[in-house]
């Protein structure tokens, strides 16, 4: 638990003394369940604990299932340019992370949960369970969330991303999962700032999830180095992601049983190499339509 008296939620005071922040405590955390499609995702995370009162959390009412009338929103066009993708969110999270003696917040880690699946007219004709098959709707989404972000003008050659980076199969629930980071690109393409964690599971034949965490680290000195140890920050991130599980209902694990009785094998992919960015909306379009799984 986060000693208030040394660390309190205030900043009357810089400095640039290295310290360790201390942010909400896991321990004390509630558990959390969210419906999707009858599958029961259950997770772990502290209260929401911003660094600014006025961000808000998102969050679903207990036991109310977010596809219960299977219509997902449409993604604004700045985020994907296209209309082929729909989405439901039902939470975020923020906690803060304060440095000792009213040094102020030093970090902030955000959290989504992001149940994803493709938009009327343009749906694949393949179930998500299929492990080949979900890596080529990873490739589309990537591609379309930020593959299509790059410099202006001259610089359009310049992306905006680079990724997926450092990919992972992991094997703790009951279908195949895998993270990765997407890293924000600078004009110099050596430089690569924060990026996205990013965590991805199917949870139908035509919905997965994605769960993204973003760590925000403040507080640099004039050469530009942090003035904190992250640890703590990491620290709850892996202990948020190491708390989630997944029940599958009868009928998706019907249709994961299914798959899995004519494929065999399972498993994703080992090496997820990163994408080719920037891809313009007509190269992404042309590949969607394209897309096809041997059966």
């Amino acid at each position: 638990m986060r000693n208030y008296f040394k660390y309190p939620p205030l900043e009357w005071r810089k400095r640039e003394d290295y310290c360790v922040p201390q942010g909400p405590s896991f321990a004390w955390a509630p558990w959390t369940t969210l419906h999707l499609a009858g599958n029961r995702l259950r997770f772990k995370a502290p209260r929401h604990s911003p660094h600014f009162s006025s961000v808000e959390q998102n969050r679903v009412l207990p036991g109310h299932d977010v596809l219960a009338d299977s219509k997902l929103r449409h993604f604004n066009s700045n985020d994907i340019p296209n209309d082929h993708w729909g989405f439901s969110a039902p939470l975020s999270r923020t906690w803060a992370f304060w440095g000792p003696w009213m040094t102020g917040c030093k970090a902030e880690l955000h959290m989504d949960i992001t149940v994803l699946g493709r938009q009327p007219g343009h749906a694949f004709d393949f179930s998500f369970f299929h492990p080949r098959a979900f890596e080529m709707v990873l490739v589309q989404y990537l591609n379309d969330s930020y593959g299509h972000e790059h410099r202006g003008g001259n610089k359009s050659h310049i992306p905006r991303f680079h990724g997926p980076v450092d990919w992972q199969r992991h094997s703790h629930l009951p279908t195949f999962s895998a993270s990765c980071k997407v890293y924000k690109r600078t004009e110099d393409l050596s430089v690569l700032l924060q990026p996205d964690h990013l965590f991805f599971f199917p949870i139908t034949d035509r919905h997965f999830v994605q769960v993204t965490f973003v760590q925000h680290l403040y507080s640099l000195d004039e050469r530009g180095k942090f003035t904190f140890d992250p640890t703590p920050v990491q620290a709850l991130q892996d202990a948020i992601f190491n708390s989630i599980s997944l029940e599958l209902s009868p009928k998706s694990q019907a249709s994961y049983n299914k798959v899995k009785a004519e494929v065999g094998d399972m498993q994703l992919t080992p090496t997820f190499a990163p994408l080719k960015w920037p891809i313009g909306v007509e190269e992404s379009t042309a590949q969607q339509d394209s897309l096809f799984i041997e059966r």
